[in-house]
């Protein structure tokens, strides 16, 4: 007969077993952390996110492509039907986007893990500016949002 330790033990290894096929997001080399300021529309945006979900955001002063490559070798790119191809800025600058997913999901919606990869860097800005109620703070940089999406918990009768 096996002892109540046994059980643990084995229970124990079986879930760092299971933890360790999921590897820790990988950083892109340089990114840095973004933090959005804090203001009402932030919290109000941070508050309708889904119980579980989490978003980080990073920054880098690389290329958008460089960007993309790195993250092509860690996971799989997806192309997203529902995000408009060629969207320019005013200026006529593009704006570039790319989605990479990190597990088996087919799509963003199924996906426990993944990023984006947009350049440049567009940020609204409430207040006034110019006579508008708001406005559009675009940087040269290129932007990693990473979404991670905890798995539901198991229902136990």
């Amino acid at each position: 007969m096996r002892s109540p330790k046994f059980a643990v033990m084995a229970s124990l290894a079986l879930a760092l077993t299971a933890g360790a096929a999921e590897e820790a997001f990988k950083l892109y080399p340089g990114a840095s952390k973004y933090t959005p300021p804090d203001t009402a529309e932030t919290r109000q945006w941070a508050s309708a996110l889904p119980p579980g979900m989490k978003i980080t955001a990073y920054v880098t002063n690389d290329s958008f492509e460089k960007v993309v490559a790195f993250y092509r070798g860690l996971g799989r790119p997806y192309t997203n039907p529902n995000t408009p191809v060629g969207d320019k800025l005013p200026n006529g600058q593009r704006i570039e986007k790319a989605f990479v997913i990190f597990d088996d999901a087919t799509d963003l919606r199924t996906s426990r893990r993944w990023i984006s990869i947009q350049h440049p860097f567009i940020r609204w800005v409430s207040g006034k500016k110019g006579g508008a109620a708001g406005h559009r703070d675009v940087t040269d940089v290129t932007e990693i949002v990473l979404t991670e999406k905890q798995a539901a918990p198991h229902k136990t009768r």
